[in-house]
């Protein structure tokens, strides 16, 4: 049985995508991507997360060419924990290997959900529907900009 493992993001990439050549032939496009919460700091900075993207092989060649550092993005794919050996011991990184990938002109949340709402330790249904909808539209084809082949149905 297979087991539900999804995240969607929209932030800016804070790198452009660097592509590597892997065993076998395989690329993979690398850049780095911040995303900001709806918070702030006690003394007024914003709070953000940063997550290491990794992009596969014709999606990956795709981002190496269209990802730029500033570049707004909406990425959806799934967290994958990977681990490596260090001279000092293990070292463990979580990192989003994108599955899909759209350049954005705007931000995909502005007005459309409640700040404080998403505050919360917990969302209410109405938020979560809120959310999967922004998800759809996002993905629609009408809306999509910027499409790899590689990603037509």
């Amino acid at each position: 049985m297979a087991h539900l493992n999804l995240i969607a993001l929209s932030g800016v990439a804070t790198r452009d995508a660097v592509l590597r050549e892997k065993s076998g032939g395989q690329v993979k496009a690398e850049f780095s991507f911040e995303v900001d919460r709806p918070f702030h700091r006690s003394n007024g900075e914003p709070v953000s997360d940063l997550f290491l993207v990794d992009v596969w092989n014709e999606l990956g060649e795709w981002a190496m060419e269209q990802v730029k550092e500033g570049q707004r993005l909406f990425i959806l794919g799934t967290l994958n924990k990977e681990s490596y050996s260090t001279r000092t011991g293990r070292e463990h990184l979580t990192i989003v290997k994108a599955k899909y990938l759209r350049l954005l002109d705007e931000d995909l949340v502005d007005g459309r959900m409640d700040v404080e709402q998403l505050k919360a330790d917990r969302w209410p249904i109405s938020l979560l529907h809120t959310a999967v909808e922004i998800i759809a539209s996002a993905i629609d084809e009408d809306a999509v900009t910027v499409e790899p082949a590689s990603q037509s149905a």
